[in-house]
């Protein structure tokens, strides 16, 4: 009995943590909607019809969305320029504030850590099962994204706006690495998720959190007179992405999306371990 208790103590299985988190009908409904999104998007342009060419048609001609029904590669690119932004934001904030709080407002967390689990391993879990849940989630939607353009608009590649198009296969690596840049993006949100939701006993507030951040940090990125001090800001490189998606593709922006990403985890999910090895989860 001593084995069995050794082996318990200390351990929390990846696989039954997923599956409490694939349980909750949270994260199914997030996951449903990055997978129904393309289809969804396909349905508007099917009822809006193909752009006109009258007015500034020149301006119509450079941007994805005059030229997302050209290809199914054009349409994919298309869906991820929609997403890349305030949603897949929303769904990180909300995988992310879950964690500890959701534990906290549901009032499991002590339970959890009477089995016992050691912290720093119930944390370091939920961290991993957070990310390949928005992990699967982006890729689902990359995926369902180019099926719904190929069956819909044929088997081509991205039409670059104002450029050449690109064959199906240089497209699909493409769109495999805008996926992956738009991730890296994410490493502050989730960052951020991680702190909050080990500070705060209410799921909502922890999301909350790290949508009002995107959205200040996008107000202050706009302002040009800040000058420099934008790049320190966790939303500045959130369209490094769209890198991959024209030519020529300067790796330049995607290489700081990256280390900015990877500099704002590590600092707010140290100060979140650090915190929740202290937290008093008593009350």
């Amino acid at each position: 009995m001593s084995g069995v208790s050794t082996r318990i103590h200390g351990t929390m299985p990846f696989r039954v943590e997923l599956a409490r988190q694939l349980s909750q009908w949270r994260v199914r409904i997030v996951l449903l909607i990055l997978v129904l999104l393309p289809v969804i998007v396909r349905l508007a342009l099917l009822i809006g019809g193909a752009p006109t060419s009258s007015g500034s048609s020149t301006n119509q001609a450079t941007t994805l969305v005059a030229l997302a029904q050209a290809s199914g590669g054009t349409f994919t690119a298309f869906v991820l320029q929609l997403t890349q932004g305030f949603l897949v934001t929303l769904i990180a904030a909300l995988l992310y504030g879950d964690m500890i709080a959701g534990e906290a407002s549901r009032s499991t967390l002590k339970y959890l850590l009477t089995i016992p689990v050691p912290r720093l391993r119930l944390l370091g879990v939920k961290v991993a099962v957070a990310t390949t849940l928005l992990l699967a989630g982006l890729v689902a939607l990359t995926v369902v994204a180019l099926v719904v353009g190929l069956v819909s608009y044929g088997p081509g590649g991205i039409q670059v706006p104002g450029g050449p198009q690109l064959s199906l296969g240089d497209s699909l690596g493409r769109l495999g690495l805008a996926t992956a840049t738009g991730a890296a993006g994410l490493l502050w949100a989730a960052g951020l998720g991680t702190l909050l939701t080990v500070l705060s006993n209410s799921p909502l507030a922890a999301a909350g959190g790290v949508v009002l951040a995107s959205i200040l940090s996008r107000l202050l990125d706009s302002i040009p007179t800040l000058g420099d001090l934008r790049i320190i800001l966790p939303t500045h490189y959130s369209t490094a992405f769209a890198e991959f998606l024209t030519v020529p593709t300067d790796l330049g922006p995607v290489a700081d999306s990256v280390l900015s990403g990877l500099v704002w985890a590590l600092v707010l999910g140290t100060v979140a371990a650090w915190w929740f090895g202290r937290k008093d989860v008593s009350g």
